[in-house]
Formats: C-alpha cells, sequence, structure tokens
C-alpha cells in the first residue's frame, strides 16, 4: 500500500494571525466605522468583532463588555483631542489669546472630524465615567483649557469667577460644535454645502478672549 503524499499548505496562502498587542486597535477601530455608519443604537461587541476580524470572544477579553469598549474608544477621543490641542498651540503665536483660540479651535475641529467619538464621549448612560484610564484622558484635555486661560483669571478673581470664566469658555467651544454636529445653523448659513464653520468658530473665539482680557485688565 502505498502512502498518500499530503500536500503542504504554503505558509504564504495561510491567513496572516493578528498579534495580541493588535486586537484592541483593530476593535477601536471597528467601534469607530460601526458608530459612524449606525450610531449608538445598534452597536454590538459581535458586529466589532466581526469587522476586526476576530472572534466573537476577543471584545470580552481585552474590554470586558460593550460600555468597557465604549469606554476605551471615548478615553482614546480625549487623546487625540488633547494632541491636536498641543499641536495647534505649538502651531499658534505664544500670546495668551492666540493660545486660548487655538486650544477653542483645536477643539471644535477634533469634534467635527470625529463626531462618533466625540459625542459618546459625553455619553454619561454609555460609558464608564469612573473609569480611571477615561477620567485621566479627560483631565488632561481640560487642563489644556485651564493652562490656556489661567492669564485671563486675574489675580484678583474670585474662585466664583474663575469656576465661571472656565465654564462660560468651555461652553462656547462645545455648543458651537455641538451645533455644527446637529446641523441647527440653517438659519446663519442657509443652503450652503460647505459652511465656513471653522473659521466662523476661530472669530467667535477671538470674540471671547477678547471680552476675557478686557475684563482682566
Amino acid at each position: 500500500m502505498v502512502a498518500r503524499k499530503t500536500k503542504k499548505r504554503s505558509s504564504r496562502n495561510l491567513p496572516r494571525r493578528r498579534r495580541d498587542i493588535d486586537l484592541p486597535e483593530a476593535l477601536l477601530a471597528a467601534t469607530e466605522s460601526i458608530l459612524r455608519e449606525h450610531g449608538l443604537e445598534k452597536f454590538t461587541l459581535r458586529e466589532a468583532a466581526r469587522r476586526a476580524g476576530v472572534s466573537h470572544g476577543a471584545p470580552a477579553f481585552h474590554f470586558g463588555d460593550v460600555s468597557g469598549l465604549l469606554t476605551a474608544f471615548a478615553a482614546g477621543g480625549y487623546k487625540g483631542m488633547t494632541a491636536l490641542m498641543v499641536k495647534y498651540r505649538d502651531a499658534a503665536a505664544k500670546d495668551p489669546s492666540s493660545q486660548l483660540v487655538a486650544v477653542g479651535s483645536a477643539y471644535i475641529d477634533y469634534a467635527i472630524a470625529h463626531r462618533p467619538q466625540f459625542q459618546l464621549m459625553f455619553r454619561s448612560d454609555s460609558i464608564r465615567l469612573d473609569d480611571e484610564a477615561y477620567k485621566e484622558c479627560s483631565k488632561d484635555a481640560f487642563h489644556q483649557l485651564q493652562e490656556t486661560m489661567m492669564p485671563f483669571l486675574g489675580p484678583d478673581s474670585t474662585d466664583q469667577q474663575r469656576k465661571l470664566k472656565l465654564l462660560l469658555a468651555w461652553s462656547a467651544v462645545h455648543g458651537f460644535a455641538t451645533l455644527v454636529l446637529e446641523k441647527r445653523f440653517s438659519g446663519f448659513y442657509g443652503e450652503e454645502r460647505n459652511p465656513p464653520v471653522s473659521v466662523d468658530g476661530r472669530e467667535m473665539l477671538a470674540m471671547l478672549t477678547a471680552s476675557f482680557e478686557r475684563k482682566a485688565a
């Protein structure tokens, strides 16, 4: 009896196995695509796994559950926003007004470019606000605002005044970004397909910092 020879499969034809270190990033990328296409309501771990090309159990292994994966995705949003703030500040003039405008512009531009992530970053019903990594990432972003607001707070400002000025600055950029994302500017731009929202956002911030300068003087 002649033994049948088995044909060896070339390793070049075998599917490449993902390294464990790549799995979380693949799942986060899949999360973004699902949220962008279908929104949060239709997000599932199974679909994230399918798009990432991993087993159905991989998301739970790396992130625990749906909220764990979404929280990691939101934390990454804060990391990306902080990096853009630093980039804009590095490119801007070093005077206080330019630095504050740079941080606010980065906030708006990041929100426009990363709508699913930006909106998720503030969804207390879907992410773990007490997650340590999430809290650290959000603090880093808020620190950029605090640092650039310091010259406008004034040595004689009360704690209440400092708090209200910070809230005003944050509310301005967050509110503007949200109105852009929800397409609530039709009364200002009519039917323009690409309204100059980033440019107008910078001008709005320049007006806000000018008012801060007058009050600090």
